[in-house]
């Protein structure tokens, strides 16, 4: 049956939707793009084709479970789910609609992405990735194609069809290669177990895509393509490269390590290391300039930052700018010319040093109230805690103290929030230093920008005390810090984050030993 009969029979069995464009096709079936009459909102509907010579049973089963492990991940960086149903013999899902163009389209459109961007979006692949991780989800089927990327640089994911959890009875479709050979990682080209480990490995070949234009491996056949990933070593194509760092290409080819024991043993941990990275110069971290007679300026002893280049967008949802205006220092890798940086790949993640003290939070808000009540109750959970009712302020607390982590309100007189993580992600004294951010809303746009701007994670103010704590100390304890074992709150706080799904992004947390 051709796509234009096809889409006419479908749409005439569901009078609520009304078909706009057709997205695409994928192994699964087809991707319309419709308008939900009675919401009046865009969706998009993926239709399973009709001709597939297996059991209609084992499809629908498929398709089913897709929805219920779906519905499960809450978090920005992921394609939410809406419903199933049929029209006529056509079994369907409809999904949030995601403008903008899938993250293999906008390769082949503007070549190698920026180090900047890509550390972005590598960023929301691995926190989304993480999210379904933590409910025993493995995506699977990790791809660029299934990486949407919004104008304001936000990332969601698409397409847990072939997801599957750790505990459930393996599904088999003979005629179905489960995973796709380009982003396939060794154990899954062999037919052996996946894991989390496997999703890091694809988001380990996307980077590579990002950062040098092209996938690591191609050939004249899947099979082909799927045994180089076994056998074959990646290819020394990043160094070339000036802009990238050795560090960064360090994390890429660690994702890409053959054997799940030598990779990030979670997408966390990826994210983490990634977060630490000082991509942008002072120049390019840019803050933005502020409104006339509102004359914004660092704490004391801060370098300045340049207001006219910027390499992040301007304000939540704004588009990100194009590569052509994109400032980078190369400098700091100190490459004499003629010369190439040289990754350095450790077999496993360093381990920082076990701190045994009670951290120091800075807590950021200009309601003098809230600013008070929320540094008692981090207190309780075995931390101290610093305050400061602005982001200037801040800054020169920073100056003075040793600070572990800071929370701050995204809202703040003069300089905001965003400008304050941006600021200290571009000193090397405080690029590694955690940032959480929190605001009253939380969208994907919102919380790309605040990846974009540098911070750790980025909660809302709604959110229960226990499950901010909870996050604050996976991260500390990724940073080294030890949580106090006689202190009950806090591993009872910890242990239910790990089972919230919540819509928050999870913190980094290092490896179970």
């Amino acid at each position: 049956m051709n796509l234009e009969r096809l889409r006419d029979r479908f749409f005439e069995g569901v009078p609520r939707y009304r078909w706009l464009e057709t997205i695409g096709r994928g192994g699964m079936g087809i991707v319309f793009k419709a308008q939900d009459l009675e919401l009046e909102d865009f969706v998009a509907i993926k239709v399973l084709s009709p001709d597939w010579e297996t059991d209609d049973q084992q499809l629908l089963t498929r398709f089913k479970r897709e929805i219920n492990l779906n519905r499960k991940i809450k978090h920005p960086n992921v394609a939410r789910i809406h419903d199933f149903g049929m029209s006529g013999d056509y079994p369907f899902i409809t999904m949030e609609f995601v403008p903008g163009v899938d993250l293999r389209t906008l390769i082949q459109r503007e070549g190698r992405l920026p180090p900047p961007q890509a550390i972005s979006i590598l960023r929301q692949i691995a926190l989304g990735s993480d999210a379904a991780h933590r409910l025993g989800i493995i995506h699977r089927d990790l791809k660029s194609q299934n990486v949407m990327v919004e104008e304001s640089g936000a990332v969601a994911i698409l397409d847990f069809g072939l997801a599957r959890g750790k505990h459930s009875v393996t599904l088999t479709l003979d005629s179905v290669m489960v995973g796709t050979p380009h982003y396939m990682s060794p154990e899954q080209a062999l037919g052996r177990p996946t894991d989390a480990r496997s999703d890091v490995y694809a988001i380990g070949v996307m980077g590579f895509e990002m950062l040098t234009g092209s996938v690591p491996f191609d050939g004249e056949s899947p099979l082909v393509i799927a045994m180089k990933h076994v056998s074959e070593r990646i290819p020394d194509e990043m160094s070339r490269f000036p802009d990238l760092s050795p560090e960064l290409q360090g994390i890429v080819l660690r994702a890409l390590a053959k054997d799940p024991a030598y990779r990030f043993q979670t997408a966390s941990d990826l994210e983490a290391e990634l977060a630490m990275l000082r991509p942008f110069s002072a120049a390019a971290m840019a803050v933005p300039t502020a409104a006339p007679g509102e004359g914004v300026a660092p704490g004391p002893d801060w370098p300045p930052i340049e207001p006219d280049i910027a390499s992040l967008p301007s304000a939540p949802g704004a588009p990100v700018p194009s590569p052509s205006r994109l400032t980078f220092d190369i400098s700091a890798t100190s490459i004499p010319p003629g010369r190439t940086p040289t990754p350095v790949v450790p077999k496993t993640p360093p381990t920082p040093p076990k701190k045994t003290r009670r951290p120091v939070v800075l807590i950021v808000s200009d309601d003098a109230r809230a600013r008070t009540e929320l540094g008692d109750e981090v207190s309780k959970y075995g931390c101290e805690t610093l305050g400061a009712e602005s982001g200037e302020k801040a800054l020169e607390i920073l100056l003075k103290e040793d600070v572990d982590l800071v929370l701050m309100d995204t809202s703040l007189p003069g300089m905001d929030g965003f400008d304050v993580t941006r600021v200290l992600k571009s000193q090397p004294a405080t690029t590694g230093l955690p940032v959480v951010l929190m605001s009253s809303r939380l969208d994907r746009s919102r919380f790309a920008f605040a990846i974009q701007s540098g911070a750790t994670d980025y909660l809302t103010k709604q959110a229960k005390i226990e499950t901010v704590v909870g996050r604050l100390w996976h991260i500390l304890e990724h940073h080294g810090f030890v949580p106090p074992p006689e202190n009950e709150a806090v591993i009872a706080a910890m242990k239910k984050t790990l089972l919230d799904a919540v819509t928050l992004t999870p913190p980094s947390i290092p490896p179970k030993k």
